[in-house]
């Protein structure tokens, strides 16, 4: 599995959305909010954009979207079977998590520096 490509879906609506899309590749997708600023910038460079594209505009929208691309890739991928559901991949380039010690309250955290002013 370490040598299969891994295919993305990136979700965005912001301008900071646009540049992420730029470097998708030819069978991953990008799904910018419509209406929002990444939606217009991809509207007016789409011969940039190599990923191909799903618009969403709302919560439902976005959810059927989402799911349909999901079981699309599973059913390009394989036999479209629950072992396929493994390689669902989740990644937040935006927030990152910190792991904590089993330890619990305050303590887990790094004692904060000091900050003169």
């Amino acid at each position: 599995m370490e040598d299969q490509k891994k295919t993305i879906i990136y979700l965005g609506d912001g301008l900071g959305d646009f540049c992420p899309s730029l470097k998708l590749g030819d069978g991953d997708y990008v799904m910018p909010r419509k209406d929002f600023p990444v939606w217009d910038l991809i509207c007016k460079n789409r011969s940039l954009i190599k990923a191909q594209i799903y618009e969403w505009s709302d919560g439902e929208e976005f959810k059927s979207v989402l799911l349909r691309l999901i079981s699309r890739i599973i059913s390009i991928d394989g036999n479209n079977t629950n072992a396929n559901i493994g390689q669902l991949y989740s990644v937040d380039c935006k927030l990152n998590t910190m792991a904590l010690p089993a330890t619990t309250g305050h303590e887990a955290f790094p004692q904060a520096l000091p900050v003169l002013h």
